[in-house]
């Protein structure tokens, strides 16, 4: 192969590999926003929270929006979203004796979605946590 044509070659697998690593997910994947969290086992006011926050941009459609904690995958409901982008939230909030679960997508302009689930097992250890969202299209 001439000098040309490896200089092409490279520059080929080059731009590719840029437009793959700079593509977005597109609206049809289900998209997730969790995190690892220890918990002691012992809820307090006083506790810190522990959150993940993530800005991502979406499609308008349908959408069912289900909360995360370890193998659980409740609560959940359907809800349209306009195009934006938006900031996804979920938080673990440590009580008097017991951890809710909080998750939100906000938008400029719009009113804030939330989940809220207040029946969270407070067992000792690493817990998964989050929510996805999966687009109906």
């Amino acid at each position: 192969m001439s000098k040309f044509g490896k200089l092409a070659a490279v520059a080929a697998t080059a731009t590719a590999l840029v437009a793959i690593a700079g593509s977005p997910a597109t609206a049809a994947d289900t998209a997730y926003n969790t995190r690892n969290v220890y918990l002691d086992g012992i809820p307090l006011p006083s506790d810190d929270q522990a959150c993940v926050s993530r800005s991502m941009t979406l499609a308008s459609g349908w959408y069912t929006w289900t909360q995360i904690y370890d193998a659980a995958r409740n609560p959940s409901r359907d809800l349209y979203l306009a195009s934006g982008t938006y900031t996804w939230t979920d938080c673990i909030v440590a009580g008097n004796g017991d951890y809710d679960q909080t998750s939100s997508l906000s938008k400029p302009g719009s009113a804030t979605a939330v989940l809220n689930d207040t029946n969270l097992p407070f067992t000792r250890g690493t817990h998964t946590f989050g929510s996805l969202l999966d687009p109906h299209f």
